[in-house]
C-alpha cells in the first residue's frame, strides 16, 4: 500500500510541477495525463481490472462555476470498471488527492491545483489556485505578441487558398475562401510551423472558353482596352455567353469550335486570352492588396495542364487508370470513390490531370511535409479521389483538404457566376466603408473597420455552415462583431491612455489584488489563448477565433463596468488593473491580427 500512495504522490507532485512552469504545453494535456497514471495506478494495484485506456477528455466546463477543466472519464469507464460513475469518480478523486491535505508547501514547486470536485452524473471537475492565474498577467506583459506562440516546428507547410478564375469576378464567397486561407496561414505560423502560403490561378478551361467566344461574337468591334471596369465586363460577358450556349444549340456548336482553336494555339484568341487574363490578375492583385494579404508563391492552371499531358503515358500504364468510351478516367469503385475523368473523349484535359502533377511539384521543389487546400465542399469526393490517385501511384504524403460552404445572398440565394448574380467583392467591401463611415464618423480607419467586419462576418460562422451575409448585421457596435470586438482593444487603449496621462505607473504591481471574480474570470479567459491555438492547429476550425474573441470582450465589457479601474484612492488595485488590461490588450489585438483584422486604438 505505501508503494501505492507514494505513486500517487508523486504523481500529484508530478502534476503540479508542470501545470505551472509550463503554459505551452497545455493545461488539459498535463490532466489527462495525472489522470491516466491514476487509471494504471488503480490497475496496478489490483483495485480496477485490465483494459485499454482511450485518449481522455478534457474539457472546459459550460459554467465556470464547475471548475476551470472538467473530464468526463468516468463515464466513459463505467462498463470497464463495472462501477457507477460516481463511484469511480470519487475514486479517481481519491487516488489523485492522497496526500493532498499534507504539507505541500514544503516542496520547492508551487502549486496550481486548488481542489477537485465530483459532480453528477460523473464528472471530475479541477479548480486551479487563483495564484496560478495572477501570475499569467505578468507572463502576458512580458512576453508581448509572443504570449500562444510554440516552438518552432520541422514540419514545412503549405496552404493553397483563393483560386479564383479568371474571367469570372472576384465576390464574396472568394472572400471566405481567403480569410479562411489567410487565417491558418497566421495560426500555423504561430504554432511554429514555417509555413508558405500558395495561391492556384484558374486560368485556363471551358469557363474561359466560353467568355471568349462571346466576346468575339457579341462585342468584335468594341475597344477593349478603353473599357472601365474590365473584370466586371468579363463576369458579364461570361454569364451572357452561358445562357446564349444554353439556350441555342447552334451556339454550344460554335463555342465548341473556339474552344479547339484556344487549344490549338490559335494566334489571335491566344492574344485575347493573354489580354483579358491579365485584367483579371491586376485585378486580383489589387484585391490582395486592399486585404492585406500576401502569397508566397503562385501556381497557374495553364501550367499545370502541360504539365499533365507530359505525364500522361505514364498514368495509363498504372492501376486504375484506363480508357473508357474514348475517355481517360481513374476508376476508383473499389474504394467507394466512384470514377473521375481525367481527359474528356474530345481529348480536353480536366481538373484531376493537373492537380496530380501540382501535388508532386509542391513536395518536390518546395520540401513541405503538409499540404494544405481550402476549397469548397462540393470538391470533397473529387479531392478524395486525387488523394487516393496519389497514394495509389506511391505518392504517400500528408494531404489535407479543408472545406467551407457557401455564402447566400440575404434572401438565401446562392450565388452563381453563370446566373450572374454574384456579390462583387470590390463593391462589397466599398459599400461596408460608406457605411462604416456614416456610423463612426470620427473613425481615423474606416477601411480597416469594414474589412474588420466583413472578415469577422465570414470567418466567425464555421466553415461547414452556410452564410447568409447582411450587411448591417456585421458592422453593429453591439453583438458578435467585428466592431464590437474592435471597440474593446480601442476602449483599452482610451484607459491606458488616460492612466499615462496621470503619470500612473503600472511597471510593478501586485497581483494579489486581482481577486475579485469578474477579474479572475477575464484572467482564466486570457488563460486559454494557447491552448486555442493549438486546438486551431489540429482541426484547422478557425471560427474558434472569432468565437473565442468575442468572449474576451464580453468579458472585458462585463469587468469594466462593474469594477473602476483608475482609482487614485486605490493605487496598488489601479496598478494591479491597468497591467490586465494591459494583458486584454495583447491578446485581443493578437487575436484579431490571426484573423486578420486590425486593432484600432480609436474608433
Amino acid at each position: 500500500m505505501k508503494n501505492r500512495i507514494d505513486l500517487e504522490f508523486k504523481l500529484f507532485d508530478y502534476f503540479y510541477f508542470f501545470c505551472f512552469l509550463r503554459y505551452d504545453e497545455a493545461m488539459k494535456e498535463e490532466i489527462q495525463k495525472i489522470l491516466t497514471e491514476a487509471v494504471k495506478a488503480l490497475q496496478k494495484a489490483k483495485a480496477w481490472p485490465d483494459f485499454t485506456l482511450e485518449e481522455i477528455q478534457v474539457d472546459y466546463p459550460s459554467e465556470e462555476k464547475f471548475g476551470d477543466y472538467a473530464s468526463n472519464i468516468a463515464m466513459l469507464l463505467a462498463k470497464k470498471v463495472g462501477k457507477k460513475p460516481l463511484e469511480i469518480a470519487e475514486t479517481l478523486k481519491t487516488t489523485l488527492k492522497t496526500e493532498f491535505d499534507s504539507d505541500l508547501e514544503s516542496n520547492s514547486v508551487k502549486l496550481s491545483l486548488e481542489k477537485i470536485e465530483v459532480a453528477a452524473p460523473g464528472y471530475l471537475n479541477f479548480y486551479l489556485k487563483p495564484e496560478y492565474f495572477q501570475e499569467k498577467i505578468e507572463e502576458i506583459n512580458q512576453r508581448g505578441n509572443d504570449w500562444g506562440s510554440l516552438e518552432k516546428k520541422k514540419e514545412k507547410v503549405m496552404i493553397e487558398y483563393s483560386q479564383p478564375n479568371t474571367h469570372k469576378e472576384f465576390h464574396i464567397g472568394h472572400l471566405r475562401n481567403v480569410f479562411i486561407g489567410d487565417a491558418l496561414v497566421n495560426v500555423l505560423r504561430k504554432n511554429g510551423n514555417e509555413v508558405m502560403a500558395a495561391n492556384y490561378i484558374g486560368d485556363t478551361g471551358t469557363h474561359i472558353a466560353k467568355c471568349l467566344w462571346a466576346l468575339e461574337k457579341f462585342h468584335p468591334e468594341e475597344n477593349l482596352d478603353a473599357r472601365e471596369n474590365k473584370t466586371e465586363f468579363l463576369g458579364k460577358i461570361y454569364s451572357e455567353a452561358v445562357q446564349k450556349i444554353e439556350a441555342d444549340p447552334q451556339n454550344q456548336e460554335e463555342f465548341k469550335l473556339v474552344q479547339k482553336r484556344l487549344e490549338g494555339g490559335d494566334i489571335e484568341l491566344v492574344a485575347l486570352w493573354q489580354k483579358t487574363r491579365q485584367w483579371s490578375l491586376d485585378e486580383f492583385k489589387a484585391i490582395y492588396e486592399g486585404l492585406g494579404v500576401k502569397f508566397d508563391v503562385y501556381f497557374y492552371e495553364s501550367e499545370e495542364e502541360q504539365a499533365g499531358k507530359k505525364i500522361l503515358p505514364e498514368l495509363l500504364g498504372k492501376a486504375h487508370i484506363e480508357k473508357s468510351e474514348g475517355a481517360i478516367i481513374a476508376n476508383l469503385e473499389e474504394y467507394n470513390l466512384g470514377v473521375i475523368v481525367l481527359v474528356r473523349k474530345d481529348g480536353s484535359i480536366l481538373y484531376g490531370l493537373k492537380d496530380l502533377p501540382l501535388a508532386q511539384k509542391k513536395f518536390s521543389e518546395y520540401k513541405i511535409g503538409k499540404s494544405i487546400i481550402v476549397a469548397d465542399v462540393r470538391q470533397e469526393l473529387y479531392f478524395k479521389q486525387i488523394f487516393k490517385i496519389l497514394e495509389l501511384l506511391g505518392f504517400k504524403k500528408n494531404l489535407i483538404h479543408v472545406a467551407y460552404e457557401f455564402v447566400s445572398l440575404k434572401d438565401g440565394e446562392s450565388m452563381s457566376s453563370r446566373k450572374g448574380n454574384v456579390i462583387p467583392a470590390k463593391k462589397l467591401i466599398a459599400e461596408v466603408i460608406e457605411k462604416i463611415k456614416q456610423k463612426f464618423p470620427e473613425s481615423p480607419h474606416p477601411e480597416e473597420i469594414a474589412l474588420g467586419a466583413i472578415r469577422f462576418s465570414l470567418l466567425k460562422v464555421s466553415s461547414r455552415t452556410r452564410i447568409e451575409f447582411d450587411i448591417d448585421e456585421s458592422i453593429k457596435l453591439e453583438g458578435a462583431t467585428g466592431p464590437y470586438v474592435q471597440y474593446a482593444h480601442a476602449r483599452i487603449c482610451s484607459i491606458l491612455r488616460k492612466a499615462q496621462e496621470k503619470n500612473l505607473d503600472f511597471s510593478q504591481a501586485d497581483y494579489a489584488k486581482i481577486a475579485e471574480e469578474k477579474e479572475l474570470s477575464l484572467v482564466k479567459e486570457l488563460h486559454k489563448f494557447p491552448e486555442l491555438v493549438e486546438e486551431i492547429v489540429q482541426d484547422y476550425t478557425v471560427h474558434k477565433l472569432p468565437h473565442y474573441a468575442i468572449k474576451l470582450a464580453d468579458k472585458f465589457h462585463s469587468f469594466y463596468n462593474d469594477l473602476k479601474v483608475i482609482d487614485e484612492d486605490n493605487l496598488a488595485v489601479s496598478r494591479s488593473r491597468l497591467k490586465l488590461i494591459n494583458a486584454v490588450k495583447i491578446v485581443l489585438a493578437e487575436t484579431l491580427r490571426l484573423m486578420g483584422v486590425s486593432a484600432p486604438e480609436k474608433m
